[in-house]
């Protein structure tokens, strides 16, 4: 948790799962056994621990497209050194990461106070705790008689004796203070062999180390009162198996005895320092767990089945929750909700940021843009689409002769995407409107593509789209850029083998289908969808190869074996079938494939592996992109 919106993500997904284990807890109060309603508190504990949105999963989706309008209305405002108001909220961690900066706004401030009550309420618990152990340093030893009733009944019940025990003046009840040097300490008058049995089956299922956790996470939400009294719940459940745990223990009269005891302790007063347990727990509590005793039941083992599977339930629902499928917003949505969803639906693959870039600059949408823009554009494109304004840019189709008006469609796809050293990717976008409603117009000859080189970069988890130049007409001999051809660019790939220099020219195009087919009484009808996929894969693919060789300085022709190569793999120790006889120049052969799961391979090789035959002798080499020049 960096600022004051990533800690109310974190406190409302803890207080949904809060919510639900209190409801759970209740419908099967009476059902299931103290050791299920106590031990589904672990729930709450981890899903304490984990930061929301892990894996981008959620419990309400619609809680957070809230929060997130909530802060963009608010931080637009303000001038936060901890929050940016346009990206999403993240949770890093559970605990806080405070920056040491200055507060920008009144929501840092906010931040840095509950950061500050983090510390102040822990080092309460822990001066509380001190201040027990101090006084608990100032009480006698017992008296023999007491010690031998201790150790019989420890050894009765075969359990172990701490190595203090001490009586204390003004205790109304027997506790046990101290997790790692725990000490047994008793009131000054007669303790019930019940009231001991108690305290050391505390000791021996390690309460009190359970009771600093829940200290710990009190802390961690100070200021969550429902967390609060969870944990008082918790620490009453722990209280409630420790009372099953002792009368499963004892038999006839015994039990009844026991709850005698509890109910003289009704207004005792107890230790409520972390590191302690109590037998006396205040007297509302204490009534419940004598109305626990009264339904007490040895519960059968095909109940823990049945326990175990409503647990597992609890855990998936409060825990793995569901992958945060926020709705896309409309295509010319301007209300702060809508924004919210468009900021949610930020592209989280390299094919979802391309298909959001083009589809918004062919509908004009600001709100599609944002899924695509660097973070940095995002102030203005929110702005833009608020303020019910289009995008400040040109129609990408204007170099073909045709107006954003026209409504004309376009297919896209990227040619040889590659992967630079800093994980980003550079390639030529291509649009291509041969399948247009407006076909007819075009002349015979006439350009229907046009062609811009960008880049898409990691921000985070998503990906952004930046344009390199502007869009420019493909030219007119390029009749179908959606497959190979020899007029759009390859990448070039060189290698130096003794005196002889390699050429690979490797042409590789990815796209995404976005063909959609309507039927009607005439038959059926292409349509482009032109709703952003923000989380699309690469679905179809293409490549063809050409290449030319040189010995010294002259021109031979020779085949050419080669094997493109993903980042990090090897050289191989085999070549396969492809082949090239140089000179061959690429896009007049090829091949491609579709795969609506996702490509295999999204992106052009990191470098090819080649081998060739000259008089005999073999020799091998490897072939490195050139930088690419989309001119």
């Amino acid at each position: 948790m960096q600022n004051l919106w990533s800690f109310l993500m974190q406190a409302l997904t803890v207080s949904i799962a809060a919510a639900v284990l209190l409801i759970a807890k209740r419908l099967f109060l009476d059902k299931l056994s103290p050791r299920w309603q106590y031990g589904v508190w672990a729930i709450l504990a981890v899903r304490l621990l984990l930061p929301a949105g892990l894996f981008g999963r959620t419990l309400i989706p619609g809680l957070t497209v809230l929060l997130e309008t909530m802060k963009t209305g608010l931080e637009s405002h303000l001038s936060s050194a901890l929050t940016s108001p346009y990206g999403v909220t993240e949770v890093l961690a559970p605990i806080p990461l405070v920056q040491l900066t200055a507060p920008g706004s009144v929501t840092d401030v906010l931040f840095y106070l509950y950061a500050a009550g983090l510390v102040v309420t822990l080092l309460w618990f822990f001066l509380s705790y001190l201040a027990l152990r101090r006084r608990v340093a100032t009480g006698s030893s017992p008296a023999s008689d007491t010690l031998e009733q201790i150790n019989r009944v420890a050894a009765q019940y075969g359990l172990k004796v701490p190595k203090r025990v001490i009586v204390l003046p003004g205790v109304e009840s027997a506790f046990v203070c101290g997790p790692l040097s725990p000490v047994l300490v008793l009131p000054e008058r007669a303790v019930d062999d019940k009231v001991i049995l108690h305290e050391l089956l505390h000791l021996k299922y390690g309460d009190l180390w359970a009771g600093v956790g829940m200290c710990a996470l009190r802390c961690l939400h100070w200021c969550n009162p429902l967390l609060w009294y969870c944990w008082d719940r918790a620490q009453n459940d722990s209280e409630a198996l420790c009372d099953q745990r002792v009368l499963e223990r004892l038999e006839g009269e015994e039990r009844r005895a026991y709850g005698v005891i509890l109910l003289s302790m009704a207004d005792d007063k107890y230790a409520r320092a972390p590191g302690t347990t109590s037998m006396a727990n205040g007297g509302q509590n204490i009534k419940a767990r004598i109305a626990s005793i009264a339904r007490f039941k040895r519960y059968p083992k095909g109940v823990g089945l049945g326990s175990g599977c409503v647990a597992a339930v609890l855990a998936i629902a409060c825990l793995a929750g569901t992958v945060g499928a926020v709705d896309l917003p409309d295509q010319h949505a301007s209300d702060p909700l809508s924004l919210a969803r468009a900021r949610l639906n930020r592209a989280t693959t390299v094919a979802g940021a391309l298909d959001s870039y083009v589809k918004a600059l062919l509908t004009d949408s600001p709100a599609y843009l944002v899924m695509a823009a660097p973070e940095e554009d995002l102030g203005p494109l929110l702005s833009a689409a608020q303020a019910g304004e289009g995008l400040n840019t040109s129609y990408p189709l204007e170099p073909l002769g045709l107006s954003e008006e026209s409504g004309a469609q376009a297919d896209w796809v990227v040619y040889n995407l590659l992967e630079g050293s800093d994980g980003n990717y550079t390639g030529l976008l291509v649009l291509d409107a041969y399948r247009t409603w407006f076909a007819g117009i075009y002349e015979d000859g006439q350009s229907i593509a046009v062609s811009q080189p960008v880049q898409v970069f990691r921000q985070g988890d998503f990906w952004a789209v930046e344009p390199l130049d502007d869009w420019t007409a493909v030219d007119p001999a390029c009749t179908l850029a959606t497959h190979t051809n020899s007029v759009l660019p390859a990448l070039t790939y060189t290698t130096h083998v003794e005196d002889f220099t390699i050429q690979v020219d490797y042409q590789y195009l990815l796209s995404v289908d976005n063909e959609v087919y309507s039927d009607s009484v005439f038959g059926s009808s292409y349509q482009l969808d032109t709703v952003p996929r923000p989380d699309s894969l690469f679905t179809d693919y293409y490549h063809s190869v050409g290449g030319r060789a040189w010995k010294g300085g002259e021109e031979v022709s020779l085949t050419v074996w080669y094997e493109p190569l993903a980042q990090g793999e090897t050289f191989p120790t085999e070549f396969g079938p492809r082949s090239l006889h140089t000179p061959e120049e690429y896009g007049l052969g090829g091949g491609g494939g579709s795969d609506h799961r996702g490509c295999d391979q999204q992106q052009s090789p990191a470098a090819i592996a080649v081998k060739f035959r000259y008089q005999g002798q073999d020799y091998t080499g490897l072939a490195l992109p050139e930088e690419a020049a989309y001119d």
